[in-house]
């Protein structure tokens, strides 16, 4: 393994930690996720593409004062729906890597 396997490894790990422990917001972990993804990390899972494409609307907790209440309240419950699968799959793929 090189190093910059190594580095994305640790980089992917402390992102899906992250969002277990809450220090991210779900939406945020996936559009890092997707990043990585896209630069060509193949140990994430496409589905986390696909969320951070469903979820890309949702504003980021900094934002939530920019936002008209009822907007925000519209945009949390959609964030909500899939947190519960978005935690679910980060943490199946953290136990995962931690095996390799």
């Amino acid at each position: 393994m090189t190093e910059m396997d190594e580095r994305n490894i640790d980089e992917l790990i402390k992102v899906l930690e992250d969002m277990i422990n809450e220090r991210i917001p779900v939406h945020q972990g996936c559009h890092l996720l997707s990043g990585m993804y896209i630069l060509g990390n193949e140990l994430i899972w496409y589905d986390f593409v696909e969320y951070d494409d469903n979820l890309n609307d949702v504003p980021l907790p900094d934002e939530y004062k920019l936002w008209n209440e009822e907007a925000l309240t519209t945009k949390l419950n959609k964030l909500e729906e899939n947190k519960a699968r978005v935690l679910s799959m980060a943490k199946e793929l953290l136990n995962e890597i931690k095996g390799l």
